[in-house]
């Protein structure tokens, strides 16, 4: 199940860096993508969504996972999952422009995982605020 953090973890990397759109490749064909109350789905919509955000060069953030929670649901051998979901906050960061990073806003995301051909997937993200900041 390290697996599917690590997808998480990468994804937001992308963003950081500036290269959003490398993060598609940890999306299913098929995923759902929730952000700014909005609903992107399939890749093709989710891939709009990361072209926007890395075209605008003027946000510059830090994603930070915490209080995470994975959970996995497997067939009928338990050692195996199908599914897995990761729950976490997420404190995202954003640079001002003094040059200091500080929090915007705490997210409570769920990421639900599917394996197949051989690989892990995100296939649906949601998030919702805990704690918009001024």
């Amino acid at each position: 199940m390290g697996h599917c953090r690590a997808l998480v973890v990468r994804y937001h990397r992308d963003i950081d860096s500036g290269r959003a759109t490398a993060g598609i490749g940890a999306f299913a064909d098929d995923a759902e993508f929730e952000a700014h109350g909005r609903v992107f789905r399939g890749r093709d919509e989710i891939l709009g969504f990361l072209k926007a955000r890395e075209a605008d060069t003027g946000r510059q953030t830090v994603h930070v996972l915490a209080n995470e929670v994975v959970t996995g649901q497997g067939d009928d051998d338990a050692s195996v999952h199908k599914r897995v979901e990761l729950q976490a906050m997420v404190l995202l960061h954003v640079r001002k422009p003094d040059g200091a990073y500080v929090l915007d806003r705490v997210l409570n995301t769920v990421h639900r995982f599917r394996h197949a051909g051989g690989e892990w997937r995100i296939t649906h993200r949601t998030s919702r605020p805990l704690h918009p900041t001024a």
